[in-house]
């Protein structure tokens, strides 16, 4: 999301990322760039509604031989995601709507996220993780 020459997407503030066992509810490459929250010990996917979101995925690795999807996921860092729902107000919060988008965050959730831009007519939301 762009307003005139200014937008947020991608800056990180300082380089944090992890990697990351994936569940079963990352499937491939599509996923990547989507809101990821934590599903197991080291391990990361969609989450349930409600869940408080970690950072994005940012890549997708399908280990074969071992058995194993993997991921890094990255924070401190600002990211644009899909949200389903009511749109997300200005200095508000959002957590996982547990299908690869966000929706807003009920009382005292998803303090780790600051909505600094909603685009209404493609459901966009533009995040900064604290």
């Amino acid at each position: 999301m762009q307003i005139g020459n200014l937008q947020h997407k991608g800056i990180r503030t300082e380089s944090a990322a992890a990697s990351f066992y994936l569940d079963s509810s990352i499937t491939g490459f599509d996923a990547v760039g989507k809101p990821v929250a934590l599903t197991g010990q080291f391990e990361v996917g969609f989450g349930s509604a409600d869940a408080e979101i970690i950072g994005y995925l940012e890549s997708y690795e399908d280990r074969e031989v071992e058995g194993v999807k993997m991921g890094a996921v990255s924070w401190h860092m600002c990211a644009e995601f899909s949200y389903s729902g009511t749109a997300p107000t200005l200095g508000g919060s959002v957590v996982s709507n547990g299908d690869g988008t966000v929706k807003v965050a009920g009382a005292n959730a998803g303090r780790n996220t600051l909505v600094t831009a909603v685009d209404t007519t493609n459901n966009i939301v533009s995040v900064i993780f604290r």
